[in-house]
């Protein structure tokens, strides 16, 4: 083999290598350290060079395969028909010349076809087995050959109906997606938590839905659009277009923004129109995907080992640019956890200025061998978190970055804990950053939602040393105000008014407005089912939160180790505040007794089960205990029904569960 020869050899031999650990990382561990257009540009690279040299290929190649490995703590599904992957088109010239090669595999000059143009979401894909309309399986693409099973997750996702509307057997396919709005608040409670932040929505939702923990799952708002059926075509439907009317008809989630396009002009049409509306969408997508729209040329076309011949993902330019580094700057959280985020030259991504933009941990910091005054290469994970993706060139005058011994607020020493990746602040009494932060958090929109009473105000606030926790706002006077620098008599009477209007509030808004770390909107609320006070989470056990839905260890330690420390404020807020309890529900012929629900009920789904249960002043639980009294037991029911058994507790039947329904009808009815 002459030099030039092996050279090329061992630089195809590379980047394969090189793709394989991005695919690794990406499609195992859900946490790529390339951008997607740094890993399509290896991929491009690695295909010309096969394609300059077919002597050279080979079917390991990670151009002839789909996706990653799958990860050995999920059980493996086969499915009937490979997951296939997408070959990308960055331009028009590759959208033309993907025609181009249709044609002639079709061996026609004139196109019989027209087609089909969808969004091309940024999540997982998935596919779920539906057996006479009931959802029995779910799994992820996998090596396209063999997914992850993940079932029981994907039946936490509210829009997925478990019956579909029709009795028939059909192998679902879609992509599982996290929206922008909640991708920002996932990350920003992982960033106060002191865990690694997602690297963009597509890795939030994978890490979401790959979760051996399905209360993890539930916890997070993930969505899904439906796309394509597996080995299980129906009559009658004859494209793209139609089967996605179809989808619909059986009640499954779909992408409403699609078009039927006659010629490739309209296609590209389709694609300018959604490129310039990209950043108003409330998902994140990074192209189009377009699709031969009859069934029967798609057929005739067939696809390559990895991707189908009629099909292709036109990829939209990736928001990255390059800027300088200026310096560091280390922020304190209300949890006590310390963020760096890079100063930078200003720069526009996207159509945005960008001047800073996060670092996330030291380790990050290392990995990225990033220092003050490089080059670097940054990008807005989601189109919307400003994120530094790589070095780009090293200045000879750089300077290291030095993460600090002491907290930048409190000049406390920082600690870190052997599960966080981040050092944080112990001082969380004193430390003026956290007693501001926990300040701000509590006045929030989503929190108490004191109207007009802000960041800028909180902080004059404690400067002038007015207030020093949360319930010190609520002892503040009118005449305190009208000394403060811009607050006139209006102004004052109507921050009085609204602290005022806060008190009246609900469980789930107070609970959320303490900061307890892990602790969001939807923890709150489902807390709040349980507890009649605020006062009561003061009593509450961490097994007892356990047994709640979608509670799981590490955000019971966190309640139970966070209330003993703000007991005396929790019990003056308790007195300050009028709060109405979601708990509504006191009396009722299942009162004190305690329910678990497992398998799949033919009659009604899980959730329908439990209002029936808390209507009866029942309460239910997640998980099996010597406290539960019945378990109800459907179609494939888990290990729960296995505990039930070993523990002597009632087990009712779906039959039985309904007769008690009737009999507690008649006797509420009797009642009244």
């Amino acid at each position: 083999m002459s030099k030039s020869k092996d050279k090329i050899k061992r630089k195809i031999e590379n980047l394969r290598r090189e793709i394989e650990e991005h695919n690794r990382l990406y499609y195992v561990e859900d946490r790529p350290i390339i951008s997607d257009a740094e890993y399509d540009a290896l991929m491009h690279e690695l295909q010309e060079l096969e394609a300059q040299h077919p002597e050279l290929r080979s079917s390991e190649s990670p151009t002839q395969k789909v996706g990653g490995a799958i990860r050995s703590d999920f059980k493996k599904v086969k499915h009937s028909t490979k997951m296939m992957s997408l070959d990308n088109a960055f331009d028009e010239d590759d959208l033309r010349a993907f025609e181009k090669r249709a044609i002639r595999a079709f061996g026609t000059d004139k196109i019989p076809w027209s087609y089909f143009a969808e969004h091309k979401m940024d999540g997982l894909a998935v596919e779920i087995v539906y057996k006479d309309g009931k959802l029995i399986q779910a799994s992820t693409r996998g090596d396209g050959a063999v997914g992850e099973e993940i079932t029981a997750n994907v039946k936490t996702i509210k829009v997925i109906p478990k019956q579909l509307k029709r009795d028939l057997s059909v192998e679902v396919r879609g992509e599982v997606y996290l929206e922008k709005k909640d991708f920002q608040r996932l990350n920003q409670e992982r960033a106060e938590d002191g865990e690694i932040l997602f690297a963009n929505p597509r890795n939030a939702a994978a890490g979401s839905l790959r979760q051996l923990d399905s209360k993890i799952t539930a916890s997070r708002p993930l969505k899904m659009f439906c796309y394509a059926l597996g080995s299980s075509p129906v009559d009658k439907v004859k494209t793209q277009m139609e089967l996605l009317e179809f989808l619909e008809e059986l009640g499954l989630p779909t992408n409403k923004t699609r078009r039927h396009c006659k010629s490739i002009e309209e296609v590209v049409r389709f694609y300018i129109e959604t490129a310039e509306g990209r950043e108003k969408l409330p998902f994140e997508i990074d192209g189009i995907v377009v699709k031969i729209n009859e069934f029967k040329f798609q057929e005739e076309l067939g696809t390559t080992s990895k991707s189908p011949r009629w099909a292709i993902a036109y990829k939209f330019e990736s928001p990255i640019a390059a800027t300088i580094l200026k310096e560091v700057d280390f922020q304190v959280g209300r949890t006590g956890v310390i963020t760096p985020v890079a100063v930078l030259e200003p720069v526009h991504i996207g159509g945005v200025q960008v001047q800073s933009a996060t670092l996330h941990n030291e380790d990050e910091i290392k990995r990225l061998g990033v220092r003050q005054g490089d080059k670097v290469e940054v990008t807005r994970a989601g189109d919307v978190i400003p994120k530094v993706l790589s070095v780009k060139e090293k200045k000879k005058d750089s300077k290291p970055i030095h993460f600090p011994k002491l907290c930048p607020s409190c000049q406390t020493e920082l600690t870190r804990r052997p599960d966080m990746a981040a050092w944080y602040c112990p001082n969380w009494r004193a430390c003026p950053a956290q007693i501001e932060g926990r300040l701000i958090h509590f006045v929030s929109k989503d929190a108490l939602d004191i109207e007009g009473l802000g960041p800028q105000w909180i902080n004059i606030f404690l400067k002038e040393k007015l207030i020093q926790k949360a319930s010190d706002i609520f002892s503040l006077k009118k005449e305190e105000f009208l000394k403060l620098d811009r607050m006139g008599e209006k102004s004052a009477s109507n921050m009085i008014a609204a602290i005022k209007k806060s008190r009246e509030t609900t469980l789930p808004r107070a609970l959320y407005a303490l900061g307890i770390p892990h602790v969001g909107q939807s923890i709150a609320q489902k807390i709040s089912r349980h507890l009649n006070k605020l006062e009561d989470v003061l009593n509450v056990k961490a097994e007892d939160l356990e047994a709640m839905e979608d509670i799981g260890e590490i955000v019971s330690q966190s309640i139970v180790e966070y209330a003993k420390k703000l007991k005396p404020e929790i019990e003056k807020l308790g007195q300050i505040l009028h709060i109405q309890s979601v708990k509504k529900i006191q009396e009722g012929p299942w009162k004190d007794k305690s329910f678990v629900l497992t398998g799949t009920l033919s009659s009604m789904t899980r959730s329908e089960a439990k209002d029936k249960i808390e209507a009866r002043a029942g309460q239910v639980l997640s998980s099996v205990s010597k406290k539960t009294d019945v378990v109800i037991v459907g179609e494939d029911p888990g290990s729960k029904y296995s505990k039930a058994q070993k523990l002597g507790i009632t087990v009712w039947t779906e039959d039985q569960f309904l007769k008690e329904l009737e009999v507690e009808t008649v006797v509420i009815s009797e009642k009244a």
